[in-house]
């Protein structure tokens, strides 16, 4: 038989913890970050969670007066040590270079207000010249721009 202290203590323990995993930190879905001439915008989708989490995963840049908008067939990630790096294709022009856009989005526990965090931009252009001759020069140029960022969590 159990006594009546020891249950009240066990009700205690099971309120502190359910209180506790409710304000669990959470992965953040939405990332905004700006820069010098530069503004990203990447939200991520889940088909697990539709109707609470945006469905699908979009990656939304401007560098100075261009802008690109981008679905989850045209992101590719990968998660690094850092962090998962975020890429997408701004141009192609074949036999002659590929422009790429990157940032890497650190690895991030969210409480109940969102986070301030610094990033990088990378703007890489790979050659790929049709030349009888081997390329000369630095083959992957990159440009990194300082970027700050927020993170913060979307329901839908």
């Amino acid at each position: 038989m159990i006594n009546k202290s020891t249950y009240f203590a066990g009700l205690i323990l099971l309120g502190l913890g359910l209180q506790s995993s409710a304000n669990a930190a959470q992965a953040p879905n939405f990332y905004e970050c700006s820069g010098k001439n530069v503004n990203l915008a990447l939200t991520v989708g889940s088909k697990a969670e539709v109707g609470i989490w945006p469905a699908k995963t979009s990656f939304n840049l401007q560098i100075g007066q261009k802008s690109y908008n981008f679905e989850e067939a045209d992101i590719t990630t990968e998660s690094t040590l850092i962090g998962d790096l975020w890429e997408v294709t701004l141009d192609f022009v074949s036999d002659l270079h590929i422009d790429h856009a990157s940032v890497v989005i650190p690895d991030i526990a969210l409480d109940n207000a969102p986070l301030k965090f610094k990033s990088q931009l990378i703007l890489t252009r790979v050659e790929t010249p049709f030349i009888p001759t081997p390329f000369v020069g630095v083959v992957n140029p990159s440009r990194y721009i300082d970027i700050n960022c927020v993170a913060s969590q979307l329901f839908y």
